[in-house]
């Protein structure tokens, strides 16, 4: 198994500790590296506690880890908030520690502060024995050939040759590519899915963490043809996704919990005018404003129940960034055959959080598109014609029609994937969403063929032959990143369903996967 390193910036918003830590994995990605990257940061604009990490690895990784190897600390009194994350062997740059980092008098000489950033780039390729040309050339690209961040770079690399000679942790330089991988965050993955799926329409009002989606899409709208608008909230936001699908525009809307509370009036608008409209729901901590840049996988049940009535509607959860890109085509697809509300549910972990993945510009996904057209529908019980109605044989006739599209929909959603060990496994990890990187990264490392995962990404509707998966293991361990395991009371409602041992965290950070090994064979 090739070796895991992780790298973490810490520091005060606003001074460039994200756009610092990404640039570290470009740098990373041009030498070889596969990455996984994770950030944390109060909601703050200034001040506060702020940290990017990556972790990466010549082999395959899944997740970030917890246990850093390299810190950089860019003021005082922020690497002894990381203590427990650091072992023996870890290296920690910072003004007050034992690696003493005198980035104030050294950016001083470069220009001021702004350059503290680069100058920990420098320290850092030193240890990691990074190739200083290429990492100077990526440098350039970023900033432009007279930017004093080229010296700011140099002068870190120097200081580093000078005074840390011996803490170097690779021994050996990785090999100098051109990669063909890029780096993308899971907003990013699910704007590139709307994208090569067809997309058409995308409506949202800004709430972390599902913004990027919004800014992404913007952005692109000339080259990629595409309609993107920033209503006044999230009610208009859906409402107009809504519109859209109405005149078979392959639309979607985005937000998080609080704004999705805003929106189940018009998941239930679509249920009943049969409309196919994606809304990508990426969660974080509530109730309310709760933790509103921090994680959790607390709107299982919120979104599986949302919209009053009955009708079909269909959940899918992306576990990583990759699927997050083909569950956004999917959703498009299963909206356009079905003519039904279908959420995609995130949360920040992956949505904030970047990996490495094939140049997804060029990806390919296949697109299904409506066989309906132009129709005539309302939010009143209607008949296929789409006027109102009210009489009872008529109305049962279409409450039974809306309903009976979920045996159609489980012919085509996403079944239940398997990841490590088999179906002869003695223990089955069961997971949704994004504790499934977390649990790929420590089955991995623990290599056990006696543990078996099997990950959901379609939450709604549930098939009843699920079930007969279960019984084939002696012990059944679910993970969930909530409170009140919502998954297990999801099945349970479905099935005979009866867990041995269930793990969950609900402190607004995800699970790494030194805890899960704890956790899992303890």
């Amino acid at each position: 198994m090739s070796q895991v390193c992780t790298v973490k910036i810490a520091g005060p918003a606003g001074t460039g500790i994200k756009s610092s830590g990404l640039l570290l994995s470009q740098i990373l990605l041009h030498h070889g590296f596969n990455i996984r990257d994770y950030s944390e940061y109060p909601s703050l604009v200034r001040g506060g506690h702020n940290t990017y990490q990556v972790s990466f690895s010549l082999g395959e990784i899944f997740a970030p880890h917890q246990k850093i190897d390299l810190f950089f600390a860019l003021q005082p009194h922020h690497w002894q908030q990381h203590q427990q994350e650091f072992d023996q062997k870890s290296l920690v740059f910072a003004p007050d520690s034992t690696l003493t980092l005198p980035l104030g008098e050294l950016a001083t000489q470069i220009g001021g502060p702004l350059y503290i950033n680069t100058l920990c780039l420098g320290v850092a390729a030193y240890v990691l024995n990074l190739d200083q040309k290429t990492c100077l050339k990526i440098i350039n690209h970023q900033f432009g050939s007279g930017s004093p961040n080229l010296k700011a770079f140099k002068t870190g690399f120097t200081y580093a040759s000078q005074n840390f000679s011996g803490q170097k942790l690779l021994t050996c330089k990785s090999k100098i590519i051109r990669p063909k991988s890029c780096i993308y965050d899971g907003n990013e993955s699910f704007a590139w899915g709307f994208i090569q799926g067809g997309g058409s329409f995308y409506a949202a009002y800004p709430m972390t963490p599902a913004s990027g989606v919004l800014h992404f899409l913007a952005a692109k709208q000339s080259e990629y043809n595409l309609k993107v608008i920033h209503p006044e909230d999230e009610i208009a936001a859906a409402s107009l996704a809504a519109g859209a699908a109405f005149v078979d525009g392959r639309s979607a809307t985005g937000t998080s919990g609080g704004g999705f509370a805003l929106m189940t009036e018009t998941v239930s608008f679509c249920g009943v005018a049969n409309l196919g409209v994606v809304f990508y729901l990426a969660s974080r901590p509530g109730p309310a404003t709760g933790l509103p840049t921090w994680t959790s996988q607390g709107d299982l049940l919120f979104a599986v129940h949302s919209g009053h009535g009955e009708f079909s509607k269909i959940v899918l959860a992306p576990g990583d960034q990759a699927e997050s890109f083909s569950l956004s085509g999917t959703a498009l697809n299963l909206a356009a055959q079905f003519n039904v509300p279908v959420i995609v549910l995130s949360d920040k972990f992956i949505s904030e959080s970047s990996a490495s993945l094939p140049d997804l510009s060029k990806a390919k996904l296949k697109i299904i598109k409506s066989t309906l057209g132009l129709r005539f529908a309302n939010s009143y019980e209607h008949d296929d014609q789409g006027f109102s109605i009210e009489d009872a044989a008529l109305v049962k006739t279409q409450v039974e029609k809306r309903l009976s599209l979920t045996s159609k929909i489980l012919k085509v959603v996403p079944k239940p994937t398997f990841y490590f060990g088999s179906k002869n496994s003695k223990t089955l990890v069961v997971s949704w969403g994004s504790v499934k990187s977390s649990i790929q990264e420590a089955l991995k490392i623990k290599n056990d063929p006696d543990v078996a995962h099997v990950h959901f990404r379609t939450l709604w509707p549930l098939d009843q032959k699920i079930e007969h998966l279960f019984k084939s293991f002696k012990k059944i361990i679910v993970v969930e990143n909530n409170a009140t395991s919502q998954l297990t009371t999801l099945l349970k409602s479905q099935f005979n369903f009866k867990p041995d041992k269930i793990i969950l965290k609900y402190d607004g950070r995800p699970f790494f996967p030194e805890e899960l090994i704890e956790k899992l064979w303890t």
